[in-house]
């Protein structure tokens, strides 16, 4: 069973961190920031596979990939490989139609 819960305060938590790291790449530059902005970038594709996650736990979609059995092979190959950190496997639906919705 998905931990829900665990999940929802990750998202919480990587969401403040990423809004801190825009608000420093956001300020004047007095020393290369290379490092900060590759971070910023890993934690927001962590936050989408989360999201993914998230959706496809509910029978949804998160990213706008194609739809039918492409598309729906994408999601769950993301979804799965985020719930490895919140215990047990997906269960969703395989039959979402549309994307991000």
């Amino acid at each position: 069973m998905l931990d829900t819960n665990k999940l929802r305060a990750d998202l919480r938590a990587l969401a403040h961190e990423c809004r801190a790291l825009k608000d420093l790449l956001g300020t004047t530059w007095t020393r290369p920031m290379a490092d900060e902005q590759r971070h910023l970038a890993r934690l927001r594709w962590r936050v989408t596979e989360m999201c993914v996650l998230r959706a496809w736990s509910r029978g949804r979609r998160h990213l706008a990939l194609p739809t039918g059995e492409e598309g729906a092979a994408r999601h769950a190959q993301i979804a799965e490989r985020a719930a490895k950190d919140y215990e047990g496997p997906v269960v969703a639906s395989t039959d979402v139609e549309g994307a991000a919705q």
